[in-house]
C-alpha cells in the first residue's frame, strides 16, 4: 500500500506548463505598464538577480498574468533545465482545502520548495487563510534563503490587501513592487489597435469606442470581432467606421445559409 506521503506528492507535478499565447513579443507595452514590463523583462533575462521578490499589482485584465506567463516562457526556453512553476492562488486554496490534515498540508509545503522559480497568481485570494498563509509565508522564506526566485502579483500592493498578515506583508514589501495602472479604458484601445494592426487593418478612434461599447472586452473576443470586421470591410470594399460595424452586428445576427 503506497504511504499517503507518495499519494501526495503524486498530485504534483511540478513542471511550468507554458501558456505559449503569452509572451513579450505580443504584449502591449504602454505608459500605464511600462515599469512592470522592464522589470519582467529584466527578471526574465537575469532569473537569479536583482531584487527578490518581485510584486506586480493592477487590476483585473491589466496584464499581469500574461507577464508572469512571458516571463516563464522566458525562463524556460533559455534555461530549460530550471524548475518553474506558476500557480493561482485559488489553485493552492484548491490543493490544500483538499487535505485531511495538518501533516499533508506539510507534505504539500514541501514539495512547493523543490522549485527553482515560483509564480503566484493573483496572491489577494489568500486573505484571511491564516493557515495559508503561515504556508506561503515558510515556502517564501526557504526559496529566498536558497537563493531561488519568487514572482508575485496581485490586484492590489501588499499594504492594501486586507486580511494579508503583516509578516508575509513585510516579506512581499521588502521586494520590487511594480504596479500596472488600471486605466482598462487606454490598455483596452491600444490592445485593441495592436490586435487591428496585426490584421493589417487601421481603424479610427470612434471606431475603437464603438466596439468596446458594444462586444464583449476578452481579449479573445476582441480578436474574433476585428477578424470580422476586416472580412466585411474587404468583402465590400469598404473601409471601417461605427456605421459598417453596425452592419456587421445586424450580418452576424441573420440566419445564413
Amino acid at each position: 500500500m503506497k504511504s499517503k506521503s507518495s499519494l501526495i506528492s503524486k498530485q504534483l507535478i511540478f513542471d511550468f506548463k507554458a501558456a505559449p499565447r503569452f509572451t513579450f513579443n505580443n504584449f502591449l507595452v504602454c505608459d500605464e505598464n511600462e515599469i512592470a514590463h522592464k522589470a519582467s523583462l529584466y527578471v526574465s533575462k537575469n532569473p537569479f538577480e536583482g531584487i527578490n521578490p518581485l510584486y506586480i499589482c493592477g487590476g483585473e485584465g491589466t496584464g499581469k498574468t500574461h507577464l508572469l506567463n512571458a516571463m516563464g516562457n522566458s525562463i524556460k526556453s533559455a534555461m530549460p533545465h530550471l524548475n518553474l512553476l506558476y500557480v493561482s492562488s485559488s489553485d493552492i486554496l484548491e490543493r490544500y482545502n483538499n487535505t485531511l490534515s495538518y501533516e499533508e498540508i506539510i507534505i504539500i509545503s514541501k514539495e512547493y520548495k523543490k522549485v527553482d522559480i515560483l509564480m503566484i497568481d493573483d496572491i489577494h485570494l489568500i486573505s484571511n487563510r491564516e493557515t495559508i498563509q503561515e504556508q506561503v509565508f515558510h515556502i517564501y522564506n526557504e526559496l529566498l534563503l536558497k537563493g531561488k526566485r519568487v514572482i508575485v502579483a496581485g490586484r492590489r500592493s501588499p499594504e492594501q490587501i486586507r486580511g494579508l498578515n503583516d509578516y508575509l506583508k513585510s516579506r512581499f514589501l521588502s521586494g520590487m513592487i511594480v504596479a500596472i495602472k488600471s486605466n482598462k479604458d487606454t490598455i483596452k484601445k491600444s490592445i485593441l489597435k495592436k490586435i487591428a494592426l496585426d490584421e493589417n487593418l487601421i481603424i479610427s478612434e470612434a471606431s475603437v469606442e464603438y466596439i468596446l461599447n458594444h462586444f464583449n472586452r476578452e481579449i479573445s473576443e476582441l480578436h474574433k470581432v476585428i477578424q470580422e470586421i476586416n472580412t466585411y470591410s474587404m468583402a465590400n470594399k469598404r473601409k471601417v467606421t461605427p456605421e459598417l460595424i453596425k452592419e456587421v452586428i445586424s450580418f452576424s445576427k441573420e440566419p445564413h445559409q
